[in-house]
Order: C-alpha cells, then sequence, then structure tokens
C-alpha cells in the first residue's frame, strides 16, 4: 500500500501518521477530508478503495465524523440564460416531468378520461418509480409481459399460495389461465401449477422460449422488489389503461395556465416571437370575419394542439419526459473533469452551496464483514457474494 505515491502524498497531508505506534488522530490537519470521485463505476470503485483505507488504516478519523463523501451533480440543464444542477436520475425525471405535465393533456382508456396538471405530474413521477421496481422485478423472470401480471393479480400475500394438495388457491388457478392464453404469444415452451408440500404452498412454472424455466411462488412474492411494484401500481392503477392520448397544448394555452413561466425567463427573443404570434393571430380574427362575410371558410391559423397515442404506459413515460427535455440543452456529468473550475466550484466545493455525505460506522461488524467479503484475499467468498447479488445490479460496465 505505501508502496503508491498518492497514498503517501495523502498520509503526509493528513499529518496522523500511519503505523499502529505512530498514528495520532489528534494530529489531523483538516476538520474534513472529503472524497471527490466522478459519477460513474470507476469513481465508484476508487471510491471504495479510499473508504477501505480509512477503514482498515484510520478508523477513528471516521469515528471522530473527519470523513466525508463530495456530491457532485449528475446533470446539468441549460435553456437561454438559466442554468441549473441536478443531483440525480431520479431529481432529474421529476423536473422534465413536472415541466412537461404542465403543457400536456393524457386521455385513457376506452372512456378516454383525462389527467392533466398536478395529477398528471403525480402519475408520471409515480410511474417511473413503478417501472424502475419492474425492471428490477423482471431481471428474475425475464418476460416483461409475465412479470406485469403480478400486480394486476395482486400476488402479495402468503395465503395466496396456499391450498391443499387438491385444490390450487384461486390467484394462482387465474394466473395459470392468463399464461397459457399468453403462451403462443410469448412463445412460452410449458405452463404449469407444481405444489409444494413441505411448505403447502403452490406456484406457477413456465419455460420461456429460450427454455430457461422461471418460477412464479410465495418466494418471489415477498422480494422488496415486488412488493414495491404492487404498491406502485395500486397508487396508478386507475390511469393504467391503455390506449394513451396525448394532447400538447398550443403555447398560448400553455402560458395561461402557468406552463410558460420558464420561458418568460428565457430572452427576448422568445418574447418578441410570442408578440408576433399574437400579432398573427389578431390580423386573423378581423380576416375571418370578412371571410365570412364573404362567404367564404376562414382559414385556420394558429397551432393546434399536436396529438400522438401510446399503447403502453412505458411508451406514455417516454414520450413526456422526452418532451419535457425540449428546449434544454442537457449534459450529464460522467466526470468531474467534464466541468470546468467554475461549475466544479459553485457545484462542489463552495462550501456554502456545495453538499456532503457524512461517513458514520453504525455497525462495525456488518462493515467489517462487507470489506473482507468484497476487497479482502478470498476470492470464493467474494465470488459467491457476486452471484447471491447479480441481480440487483443497479450500473454495471462491462
Amino acid at each position: 500500500m505505501l508502496a503508491h505515491e498518492e497514498i503517501r502524498a495523502m498520509i503526509t497531508a493528513l499529518g496522523t501518521g500511519i503505523s499502529k505506534e505512530d498514528f495520532d488522530p489528534t494530529k489531523v490537519r483538516y476538520g474534513k477530508i472529503i472524497l471527490m470521485t466522478d459519477a460513474d463505476v470507476d469513481g465508484s470503485h476508487i471510491r471504495t478503495l479510499l473508504l477501505t483505507f480509512f477503514f482498515r488504516h484510520m478508523q477513528e478519523l471516521i469515528k471522530r465524523n473527519n470523513v466525508y463523501i463530495a456530491q457532485p451533480p449528475l446533470f446539468g440543464i441549460k435553456k437561454g440564460k438559466t442554468h441549473q444542477y441536478i443531483k440525480n436520475e431520479h431529481e432529474f425525471v421529476k423536473v422534465m416531468v413536472k415541466r412537461a405535465s404542465e403543457g400536456l393533456i393524457v386521455r385513457y382508456g376506452d372512456g378516454a378520461a383525462k389527467i392533466e396538471g398536478a395529477a398528471l405530474t403525480k402519475f408520471i413521477t409515480v410511474l417511473n418509480e413503478y417501472l424502475g421496481f419492474l425492471d428490477k422485478l423482471n431481471k428474475r423472470i425475464r418476460v416483461e409481459e409475465i412479470t406485469s401480471l403480478l400486480p394486476k393479480f395482486d400476488l402479495a400475500k402468503r395465503v395466496d399460495f396456499e391450498g391443499d394438495k387438491k385444490t390450487p388457491p384461486k390467484k394462482i388457478e387465474k394466473l395459470e389461465k392468463e399464461l397459457k392464453r399468453l403462451q403462443k404469444d410469448l412463445k412460452l415452451k410449458s405452463v404449469e401449477t407444481r405444489f409444494d408440500e413441505e411448505h403447502n404452498l403452490w406456484a406457477v412454472h413456465f419455460v420461456n422460449s429460450q427454455g430457461a424455466e422461471h418460477v412464479i411462488n410465495w418466494e418471489l412474492a415477498s422480494t422488496p422488489e415486488c412488493r414495491q411494484v404492487i404498491a406502485k401500481f395500486k397508487q396508478i392503477e386507475q390511469y393504467l389503461e391503455p390506449p394513451f392520448v396525448v394532447e400538447s397544448l398550443p403555447r398560448a394555452a400553455r402560458t395561461a395556465t402557468g406552463a410558460g413561466k420558464d420561458e418568460e425567463e428565457n430572452d427576448e427573443a422568445g418574447e418578441s416571437a410570442d408578440a408576433d404570434e399574437n400579432l398573427s393571430a389578431a390580423e386573423g380574427t378581423e380576416s375571418e370575419k370578412a371571410q365570412k362575410k364573404s362567404g367564404k371558410a376562414p382559414a385556420r391559423r394558429g397551432k393546434e394542439p399536436e396529438i400522438v397515442e401510446k399503447n403502453t404506459a412505458r411508451e406514455l413515460f417516454d414520450y413526456v419526459l422526452n418532451e419535457g427535455r425540449k428546449e434544454y440543452i442537457v449534459q450529464r456529468y460522467k466526470g468531474l473533469g467534464e466541468m470546468t473550475a467554475e461549475q466544479l466550484w459553485e457545484t462542489t466545493m463552495d462550501p456554502e452551496r456545495r453538499t456532503l455525505l457524512q461517513v458514520r460506522l453504525e455497525d462495525i461488524a456488518e462493515c467489517e464483514t462487507i470489506f473482507t467479503t468484497l476487497m479482502g484475499e478470498d476470492v470464493e467468498a467474494r465470488r459467491k457474494f457476486i452471484e447471491d447479488n447479480a441481480l440487483d445490479v443497479k450500473n454495471l460496465d462491462i
């Protein structure tokens, strides 16, 4: 470890010493030791290595609340003269959806009921969370059409899988029937229910088009991601009725409902365009009156609402998100080197504006287990950990 020049330089800068005989946390030269790495997978790995160093060799500094992690923003959005930084993917979606929803009306289902404004913002925000958990759950099932059936059938309780040896519970029977109905379209090789005598639980087994067998059982239904999918589904179930017809309001209508506030912050060129548009509308009104007197059909002026149809909730979400991104220049900061010195200062280093995470030791025994497993020399233990948690990976850099 001490052969690394960067580590030696860090030890010298901190001033605490390093060996068991020389280490003295009271001699630390700084109140805050801030780990600042890129927001990508490589940055996360480097941060983990640094945390391992402090946990193994300077643990007292963590206990004394000296170690922090910087939180550089992941996104920068710019429109006109305004520039906003957003810390993560969730907040980015929230900002974009709120902006888009103020200019949209979504009609859903055969009855064409509509949702707009704040209600639409809330729906799309929860829809994003629902789709995220659905994707995570789908890593275990691998067929999204089947995964999406779990919240619809509300397979949330153990009793939903319980039954005697001869009679499957009603929800399991319905699920099996639905999978057999979809079997040809999804190219499933087989669908069947099985009874686990040891636990008195029923399960639905299916073999996908590639020949891999998957099981929908209580063990799957009791996972955190399945519980979250069902919970989010219940919040927005009434709106998840395709087809979805999206109406984009004209510019004038958006301003009237308050959605034009961010446009007002733009430069004067936008305001001039609005004035020209209003003038054209006024001229058009006089022209229409004249045409009515002459018996001719009036010429249509101004922009009509743009109407598009989406067949799935995922297509709807993607469309709304892209509508929110319109007219914005979006930059995703994968690394700190992508920022200018000014941007780095105002987002990550300025004590008045930066956000820091404090590193704490809440469970030393658990920390010891994790660091030993992931950063130790026991290859088999690390392999087993990776295999057990492979389906929970969010960012995989391959």
